[in-house]
């Protein structure tokens, strides 16, 4: 593609040398009214009107080191052409080699911009024309913005390159399919019912709907290979009631995928692997972000900016470089629920500014914080969090606001080094139906004011706390004092049962009793809780607390076809047995993998389904050779 470039760049010189116009190297050209259109700002013909427009051309442009733009045009009227420009050394960081701003029509022909940060800005105009243009940037190739659907109303054609490849830029269209483009730039304005599917987007500008309805983005990638400054790989603006599925949006420098004033946007089962951001809605309500795989992002999804009403589950958020899993700062009435979440710092943050919202059934595991919590009235339920340095934490505010409202119910926490830290500004928080596993002295800690931690005569379980119950009622007969505050939990639960408590996604998962026919004709029927979908059979035991094992059902993942594939034993405290068998439910292989292991675990051929069981249970209930599967 070089050699592209050099021969454009060729027929630019030969162009603007026919003409007679080019010049010796010049500073930048700024235009900032119809008054700028002048001699000395580079115009050689025109009178500004449709039919005779202003002619900027045939000028080589080289910027200062504090010049922002190579050419800026700003509040003009008249009709103009920029033909034939070079323009070199436009990075300054928040500048472009070309601004066009605030401008009724325009032409923009056979221009080039090379050793820039930034091409061509085109802010609040309309029906600007872009042909046969090339830009070379180490950052953003061509940026449109507006308030309204009307100002990105441009001719853009596939004539103008961006790193090599043509622009991609659709205006005003119903129903078109875009399909196949390998590009660095695809925007897509003032549209709906398109289809953009099974395009490789590149070192560029991303991906781009803006006021774009009822469409579909699917089967795409948006990437850098190089270290280029561009900003997101996928980005919805003002965009309503999209399916955003199944793409691959990796080592973007901000957002695999943003979401700016969208909403009841589907972004379903996409990866966002090694971006700043995987997800970010900003100012974004409704949607739907179900079933993602987010690794290795310094920030798996973020919720900001008054993003509010969405519902965040069944994603899998995971890899040792995650600061936050899930991040609520100014964001109210969302649902985080059944999301897998390992190795993150903090797994949920939940700001000062996250209010009314609900974090439920999730697995968060092997961390620093399972969840950090500075908003206010939020409800935290059911959530299993375990193998932390603290659960959960109230950080401290230092007096800058005060965490209260909050409830937290029916959590499991378990292998912490710390259970729950509170802080000195916290007030009114409800703690209830927790099960605090193995717990020690300094484990919980409650240094706020006027939290509770009983409610409807039912407050927690405290592991290791010897509690008594001669009623039988379930109900200690002795309170439990939290310290430092020295407030009383006055309903201590006696016990917990296994198979009701809140063990984050696995406690969500449908139960049901399969059975095992043997080689010799007999069979035995297990009981197991059913995993099909990807966040499910991620989830498996991990973290489980294994105390719980012998009470609780075994686990039978159901892919959805043969294929090969492993297991792995991380985050997970003590042996299984595993059984493997085929589309046809044939056994095709079993073994006992290892507590938290780092081999993988496999059988010998394809498999289909998978049965997880304590280990020696195999052997115990005669599941070998020759057995079969029978699922109702």
């Amino acid at each position: 593609m070089r050699t592209k470039h050099v021969l454009l760049l060729m027929i630019v010189g030969v162009v603007t040398a026919s003409l007679g116009c080019f010049a010796d190297t010049r500073g930048p050209i700024s235009i900032l009214g119809d008054s700028d259109f002048t001699t000395e700002n580079g115009v050689i013909s025109g009178s500004g009107s449709a039919d005779d427009p202003y002619v900027i051309a045939g000028w080589e442009i080289a910027l200062g080191e504090n010049d922002a733009y190579g050419v800026q045009i700003e509040n003009v009227t008249r009709a103009f052409i920029l033909r034939g420009l070079v323009i070199h050394n436009a990075m300054f960081a928040d500048g472009a080699a070309i601004r066009i701003g605030f401008s009724d029509g325009g032409r923009l022909e056979g221009c080039t911009v090379s050793g820039a940060l930034a091409g061509i800005r085109i802010i609040s105009s309309t029906d600007i024309e872009m042909v046969d243009c090339v830009i070379d940037s180490f950052g953003l190739g061509l940026r449109v913005e507006g308030e309204t659907a009307d100002e990105y109303r441009h001719t853009v054609d596939a004539t103008n390159l961006f790193n090599g490849r043509p622009i991609v830029y659709v205006y005003g269209v119903d129903g078109a399919t875009i399909e196949g483009k390998e590009t660095s730039h695809i925007t897509v304005a003032g549209s709906r019912n398109v289809t953009i599917t099974g395009n490789e987007v590149t070192d560029g500008d991303g991906i781009l709907l803006a006021f774009v309805t009822d469409s579909t983005v699917e089967l795409n990638s948006s990437y850098r290979t190089n270290p280029v400054l561009s900003e997101h790989g996928l980005h919805l603006y003002r965009s309503d009631g999209n399916v955003v599925r199944d793409n691959t949006l990796s080592n973007n420098r901000l957002a695999g995928l943003q979401l700016t004033l969208s909403t009841d946007n589907e972004i379903v089962r996409n990866q966002f692997l090694s971006n700043d951001t995987g997800l970010r809605l900003l100012a974004s309500d409704g949607n739907e972000v179900l079933n993602n795989v987010v690794f290795a992002n310094t920030t798996g999804i973020s919720l900001t900016g008054g993003s509010s009403d969405n519902r965040v589950i069944g994603n899998v958020i995971h890899h040792e470089n995650t600061r936050q899993g899930i991040s609520l700062d100014l964001a109210m009435r969302n649902l985080v629920e059944r999301n897998g979440l390992s190795d993150c710092e903090v797994g949920v943050l939940l700001a000062k500014g996250a209010v009314e919202n609900r974090i439920v059934a999730n697995t968060i595991v092997a961390g620093a914080y399972g969840i950090s919590l500075s908003g206010s009235f939020n409800e935290i339920e059911r959530n299993l969090l375990t193998q932390q340095s603290r659960g959960i934490l109230f950080p401290e505010t230092l007096g800058g606001s005060t965490t209260r409202g909050n409830t937290v119910r029916g959590n499991v926490f378990a292998d912490n080094s710390n259970h729950l830290y509170t802080n000195i500004h916290s007030s009114g928080n409800t703690f209830t139906e927790n099960a605090f596993l193995d717990n020690r002295d300094g484990m919980v800690l409650d240094r706020g004011t006027g939290n509770l931690w009983s409610l409807d005569g039912k407050g927690n379980y405290w592991g290791g706390t010897d509690v008594v119950d001669e009623d039988g009622d379930g109900i200690g007969d002795d309170p439990v004092t939290v310290y430092t505050a020295v407030v009383d939990d006055v309903a201590p639960l006696a016990g917990i049962e296994p198979s009701k408590a809140g063990v984050g996604i696995l406690s969500t998962l449908p139960g049901q009793t399969i059975t095992v026919e043997r080689g010799d004709g007999t069979s035995v029927e297990v009981d197991v809780l059913r995993a099909v979908a990807g966040f499910e059979r991620w989830a498996g035991f991990r973290g489980f607390p294994e105390e719980f094992l012998d009470a609780f059902p075994g686990i039978l993942f159901d892919f959805e076809e043969e294929a090969e594939r492993k297991f792995t034993m991380q985050s997970v405290l003590f042996d299984l047995d595993i059984a493997f068998f085929d589309s046809e439910r044939l056994l095709v292989g079993r073994t006992t993998m290892t507590a938290n292991a780092v081999d993988l675990y496999t059988a010998e051929k394809p498999f289909q389904y998978a049965i997880e069981l304590p280990a020696g249970s195999l052997d115990e209930l005669s599941i070998g050779a020759d057995a079969r599967l029978v699922i109702p």
